[in-house]
């Protein structure tokens, strides 16, 4: 049975959501933080571009500093964020956030920035743990769903305007001044955090050395079925996404688009993942593996079928290619979201962090090889054989999820430990 509580949340669940104090704190909170991730993106290509010169090998290894700290760094920050209360990471990580983005006002060349980012992007690998810890703590199960969806929205509203409005600040001010309103909306972040009251967490009695508790993160995986599945399912879902996703300007011009309408396809792409995001918050918390295999096989005929289009030799007009990107976006949330559920409902609170990393670790590494691979087949067959890739990528993987459902429709529960006592303190 994939339901994670009696209780379908869809219906009402956002409204339900925040009218409880802590979750309407922590996602006021994630405004500010999600923000401060995105705002000086093009300020500093900007920065790095057309004031130093720099060319795409440095871009290349900005985007290196940007993930790697979640693959190398997450799990083991993550063993620090279980054992500490979760108010003093989520107010520390935001402060130590606007301290680097503030740092980088000062930076005299191109290494001390990158230097900076991957520190920045190392704080990053805790706050994010911490915020899904803390939405499992604060979270009652039925909501979680709703939880996540409401998140995301915020992060996937945040990537369509922070780089958007970092921009257009930077037709007024030098970037140095946008990293200082960046590390501000950081500082809010942190002050916001600071009034949050959380349920205490559970003791533990083990505190063996760091590496071995970072492994608890994986044994998880181990232990339960139902997250092996959706963390297997994403990584493969992810890959095929990313097979594709750095070739869209090619598309839209092998489609005879200019550089406008491949500015509003992304824009279309990011307000598809704002709308799946909303709807994946309503379905995630009772079918979430459903869903996800729902998503997959979706998703995946859309691209197969704007593939072949290009393939044939049919010419998209603007609107429909909009429709597609549109749809490919929402697809996505509708992965991140059930994952994110499925990792809170089968994780124990005092682990939680571990496994977050760990897993989004695991996703990123794999993720990461996907568009070399999109390349090479792009530039060997065409654009569209890539696209057409990760489309039947996406549907194979959809139909063995269904599949794996027929034939064992019911995963057993973790069997988890009872959470602590909520403090009544906690919502008020």
């Amino acid at each position: 049975m994939d339901q994670l509580s009696p209780d379908n949340a869809g219906h009402g669940g956002y409204r339900r959501l925040l009218a409880l104090p802590v979750p309407r704190r922590l996602a006021l909170a994630s405004i500010p933080a999600d923000f401060a991730d995105w705002l000086d993106y093009a300020a500093i290509i900007a920065l790095l571009v057309f004031a130093w010169g720099e060319g795409p090998f440095v871009l290349a290894l900005f985007a290196l500093a940007l993930t790697l700290p979640y693959i190398v760094v997450g799990p083991l920050l993550a063993v620090v964020v279980d054992r500490t209360p979760l108010r003093r990471i989520l107010v520390l990580s935001n402060l130590g956030r606007g301290l680097t983005t503030l740092a980088l006002i000062f930076a005299p060349n191109t290494a001390l920035v990158l230097l900076i980012v991957f520190a920045r992007a190392c704080i990053d690998s805790a706050f994010t743990p911490a915020r899904q810890a803390a939405i499992q703590a604060s979270t009652p199960p039925e909501l979680l769903g709703s939880a996540n969806g409401l998140h995301q929205a915020i992060n996937q509203t945040s990537k369509i305007a922070g780089p958007a409005l970092g921009g257009l600040l930077l037709a007024f001010i030098p970037a140095q001044a946008v990293f200082g309103i960046n590390a501000l909306l950081s500082l809010l972040g942190a002050m916001i955090c600071l009034g949050m009251i959380l349920p205490p967490k559970p003791k533990t009695s083990q505190h063996a050395g760091l590496l071995a508790e970072a492994a608890a993160g994986i044994s998880e995986f181990r232990r339960s079925r139902r997250l092996l599945a959706a963390l297997i399912f994403s990584a493969f879902a992810y890959f095929s996404f990313f097979l594709y996703d750095a070739l869209i300007a090619l598309l839209a011009q092998e489609f005879g688009l200019d550089a406008t309408a491949f500015g509003i396809s992304i824009a279309a792409s990011g307000g598809g993942g704002l709308l799946g995001a909303f709807w994946a918050g309503k379905l995630a918390g009772s079918h979430p593996m459903q869903t996800m295999i729902a998503a997959a096989a979706f998703s995946g005929s859309v691209t197969v079928f704007i593939a072949t289009g290009a393939l044939i030799g049919i010419a998209v007009p603007a609107l429909p290619f909009y429709l597609v990107l549109a749809l490919m976006g929402g697809a996505t949330a509708f992965m991140l979201v059930p994952y994110r559920t499925i990792v809170q409902s089968e994780t124990p609170p005092d682990r939680i962090a571990r496994v977050f990393a760990t897993g989004e670790a695991v996703i990123t590494a794999v993720m990461l090889s996907a568009p070399f691979i999109g390349s090479f087949i792009a530039s060997t067959w065409g654009t569209a054989m890539a696209f057409l890739c990760g489309g039947v990528m996406l549907v194979t993987l959809g139909l063995v999820g269904a599949m794996m459902r027929i034939i064992t429709p019911s995963l057993p529960p973790a069997n988890l430990p009872k959470p602590p006592a909520r403090d009544k303190t906690a919502t008020r």
